[in-house]
Order: structure tokens, then sequence, then C-alpha cells
């Protein structure tokens, strides 16, 4: 191509690089001319020019970037419509334009028709998807990632466009969306603009700053749960895990039966910490929550699943996921269960998953069209609550009042035969145990964690043969499933141990003193950090010991010859 046919076709644009190497129609090597040219760069090659004298050109992103001898190379692959024949090695590689890009994105929608995510990293377009594209939703991302912050982005989305939302508050965190974010505070009006189609069900002797007393929120028929405009939080901070999950488990049956016989508008549920809920041990609650994700949708019961750990999900609500917002993992099993589950994702993802900063995710799944999106998630609109968020320390007091008017328009047209059904339903859930379950409970978890002591016995044996050099199978030093399962186990008896706590110092416990009690917890906790601190040393020479079976079993091998 002559000079004057690029400035014909591409404008003053200088080329970022040359193709190298074995070229396919679908796949490429870049020699990086352009030190701007970076991981999440979009690209174009131009073709020849057809009969009528237009130019076609081929967009492309890079998978992976590396440096050798002969300077930076970057692996491209071709996004959307390809060549009818391999690229010509040698050809000028580009930066796509701003208009090639969101048209091949599919990333320019309306606001009224979609979701306002961020932008796209390394540019400043804004990521607006379609709404009807979503369906399930699952986000996932360790701890301090962006996971809930996305979760909140997303409830404020769906509020702006009416659509209900129900939100399963484990810590009492998303009361925090009836108050602006900081930047948006003016003097002391600092509620939201959502705080009028907000209610939320709590303790109110522990949520100072929900509206209503959870116990009646079984009083309530599914259509005062599910509305348009209306967004739902039943926050259940200080419940036992339990507790929470029987409630869990009602309402969504509740919810979902509704949503089967159209007696409510279509919606979307908000269910955090999901491994918690419907891990792979089978419950009524996890069996729910499977028919949600498998059924759901096309009775309009949507589900936005959220989780730290998504290999201890169940695996058919994992499978149900449409759309994906990854966001930072580093464990490698958590990484390979979401590239083999996530639509679009491949193992060329592995480190860009890892190598996510806080708050950016990869968007992959029915959302987007079949491209994986960086992202920047867009600042929030409302503030991001911590555990036990009391939105009261922010709000007027004429809010406050007006949210105490509404809790008597929801309750005042109930009878009181209904509002007494409801709080006995919940006084069942929440029902004292009694001594002699206590006792069972706590024999229960500490034969738990001896049984657990035992197995990271077993393994430490195994371990410490294969580093004195004693030829051993690698599979029997392959992490069992308990092992796996471990952190998040405990997690839940940690909360078990702190309900039982707490249960003790507000009664006479099995009729031991204070301090036998005390002790009795303390014990149980000590127990849990030594066998935390025993999983977490196994972890972190696993693979070590993995390397050094294989050398012990390869050199029997040799020897025996």
């Amino acid at each position: 191509m002559s000079d004057e046919e690029k400035k014909e076709n591409l404008g003053q644009e200088n080329p970022v690089g040359r193709l190298m190497g074995k070229t396919t129609t679908y796949e490429v090597s870049m020699q990086v001319t352009d030190p701007n040219v970076l991981r999440n760069t979009y690209l174009t090659i131009y073709g020849e020019k057809d009969k009528e004298g237009k130019r076609p050109h081929y967009m492309l992103n890079i998978t992976d970037m590396y440096s050798d001898s002969s300077g930076m190379v970057a692996n491209l692959m071709v996004l959307g419509e390809r060549p009818k024949r391999p690229f010509e090695v040698g050809a000028e590689v580009y930066k796509a334009k701003e208009e090639q890009i969101e048209r091949l994105l599919g990333i320019h929608n309306p606001p009224e028709e979609s979701v306002s995510l961020g932008k796209l990293i390394g540019y400043p377009f804004n990521v607006n998807l379609l709404v009807k594209n979503f369906g399930r939703i699952f986000i996932t991302g360790k701890s301090g990632s962006g996971k809930s912050y996305s979760m909140g982005v997303l409830c404020e989305e769906f509020m702006k466009k009416g659509i209900p939302v129900v939100i399963l508050d484990r810590h009492g965190e998303y009361g925090s969306l009836k108050v602006a974010a900081k930047e948006l505070q003016k003097g002391d009006n600092n509620q939201s603009e959502f705080v009028d189609k907000i209610i939320e069900f709590a303790d109110l002797k522990i949520n100072k700053g929900g509206d209503i007393d959870v116990e009646y929120l079984f009083s309530l028929d599914a259509t005062d749960i599910v509305a348009p405009n209306l967004c739902t939080i039943v926050n259940m901070r200080g419940m036992d895990l339990t507790v929470q999950e029987m409630i869990a488990g009602k309402l969504l049956k509740k919810l979902y039966q509704a949503s089967t016989s159209r007696r409510i508008t279509p919606f979307y549920l908000f269910l955090d910490e999901a491994h918690l809920f419907a891990g792979k041990k089978r419950t009524d609650t996890c069996e729910t929550v499977k028919l949600f994700s498998q059924e759901g949708r096309k009775f309009g019961a949507n589900l936005v699943i959220g989780t730290q750990r998504p290999q201890l999900l169940d695996t058919t609500i994992r499978a149900q996921a449409g759309s994906w917002i990854v966001h930072n993992l580093t464990d490698i099993r958590d990484i390979d269960v979401t590239i083999s589950s996530a639509e679009d994702l491949s193992r060329d993802n592995k480190n860009d998953i890892s190598g996510l900063d806080k708050g950016e995710c990869i968007v992959c799944g029915e959302a987007v069209k079949g491209i994986p999106l960086f992202v920047k998630v867009r600042p929030r609109l409302t503030e991001h609550g911590g555990i036990g968020f009391n939105p009261l320390d922010f709000l007027p007091k004429q809010t406050i009042d007006e949210l105490q008017k509404r809790k008597q328009r929801i309750l005042g047209d109930k009878s009181a035969n209904e509002l007494e059904t409801g709080k006995t339903i919940y006084q069942e859930i929440t029902a004292p145990k009694t001594s002699d379950e206590y006792l069972d409970e706590i024999a229960e978890l500490r034969l738990k964690i001896k049984e657990l002591e035992d197995e990271i016995s077993i393994l430490k044996e195994k371990l410490t043969k294969v580093e004195e050099g004693v030829p051993t199978s690698t599979s029997e030093i392959t992490f069992d499933d308990h092992v796996e399962d471990l952190e998040t186990e405990l997690k839940v008896w940690q909360e078990k141990y702190n309900y039982l706590k707490e249960s003790m110092e507000n009664q006479d416990f099995m009729g031991g003193s204070e301090g036998e009690s005390s002790e009795l917890i303390l014990d149980m906790q000590n127990k849990t950090i030594e066998l935390e601190a025993e999983v977490q040393k196994f972890k972190s020479r696993y693979t070590d010991a993995l390397i050094l079976a294989e050398k012990a079993i390869n050199e029997l091998k040799r020897r025996s010859k």
C-alpha cells in the first residue's frame, strides 16, 4: 500500500506493530513497535480493497504479551468477522478507532434500556449493556476485590429503571442504598435518590436503621415484597447462619411460587455469599436456589449470585449463570472453575483474572457480544456500607419520619390473624434451642473439628514422606474435597460459635457458670484458629510437595530400569 493510500484509508494513523511468524484467520503474533500498546488495547488490521473500492478491517484483541530478544511481542485473536484467508506476514497493525470499538462491542446503548457498569479499561467509553441480555448474573471475586461494590451498582441500575429488587443481606450492608455517596451529599440532606423505594426488614433491636421488624416478613403477601419501584432488603445481621438459611429458603419458595403463577412482576433476587446457602451439600434452601436458577428466568424470577469461592457453590447453580462479572481471584481452583463455567473465558484469561486491580472486572456471557469486556466499575451513587451500616446516622429526621409512616401503611391493611400467623412462622424459625440441643450441636462441632484434625495429620504424614524422598503416588497427596472446602466450613462454624456465645450470655446456659461457658467457647475458638493455621501451612507447601513427589517417582522409575 502506498503512502497516499494509507492517508486515504487510515488518516494520519501510524502502525503500532507488524505481523510476524505463523498467521491464521483467527490468531496471529505481532512485533509491537509502539510502547503505548497495552494488554487491553484493541487493534485493527486492514485488508485489500474489494470491488467497490472499500477496504475491510478486522478487529483483534491481545491475549498475551511478552518480551524476547526481538523486543515486545503480542499474541492476538480476531474478534467478530474473520478474513477468508490467513493474514499476510508483515501486515501493519493499527490501534482501533473509537467508532470501530463501540460498534464491535455493542456497549453504546440507550441509558433507559441498559445497565451502566463503568468504563472500558484503557478507554473513555461508558459500558452500557442492555438489561434484557443479562438474565441470571454471577458475580465473583475474592474479599476486597470489589464484588459487593458491583452488586450495589447493579442494585442502583435496576432501581433507576423501576425493576423490583429483593436483597438477602447477611451482614446489614445494603441499608447504605438509602444514603447518597459522599460526593453527592448536599449539606444535611444525605439521602439517596432511592430512599423512597426501599423497605428494610431487620431485627430492630440489633439493626436500628431497619424500617420494619423482620418478624412481620412472613405476614406479608408476595406482592408486598415484590412490586415495581420497590427494593426489599431482608437484613439478617445478628442471626445464626441456620436461621438465615431457613429465612432465605422460606422467602425464596414463597417468591418462586408467586412468580410461577404470575402474581408478581419480574424481579431480581440478590444473594451474596451464596456458597453458604447453596453449597455442594444438599439442603432445602439449596434446592430452592437451584430451582430459581434453573426455572426462574422463564417466570421473571431472576437471580444475582455473589460469592468469593465459586468452587464451593453448587455446580448446577453455577452452570445456570448467563452473565458473569469476574473480579480478582487468586486461588487457582477458583480461577479454573470460573474459566470452565463462564462463557467466553479461556485459559488465556488466567493471568487477567489474577491481575485485576480493585474495582476492575471482566464481564462475559449473555450480557456481551461474545467478547469479554475489561471494565473499571463506576463510582456508586450511594454509600458502600460495611457490616451493620446504620442509615439513621445520615438521614434527616423528616425522611426517617416518612419511613415510619410507610411501615404503618404496609402493615395497616393486614388483619390481626395475618400478623400473628407471620410472627408465629418467624418465631418457629428463631426459637431458642434447648440446653440439650446446644450440647448436641457443640458435640457435633467438636467431632467435626477432630475429624478434620485427623485428616490434616494424615496429609502431613504423606507430605513428610514426600519431602524425605520416600516414593509416593501423586494421587495419594492430592487435596481431598473436604480439605478444599475447609476455609468456608470454618467460617460457618465461627459464626455458630459466636451465636452460641451470645446465647449463653443471654440465658442461664445449661445450668453452668458463666466462666465455664466462656471457657467452652474459647476452647472451640482456639481449636478453630489452630486448625486454620495448619491448613494454611499445608496449602503453602502443597505445590512443592507435588513437585517432590514427581521427582521421587521419576527417580524410582529410573533406578528400576
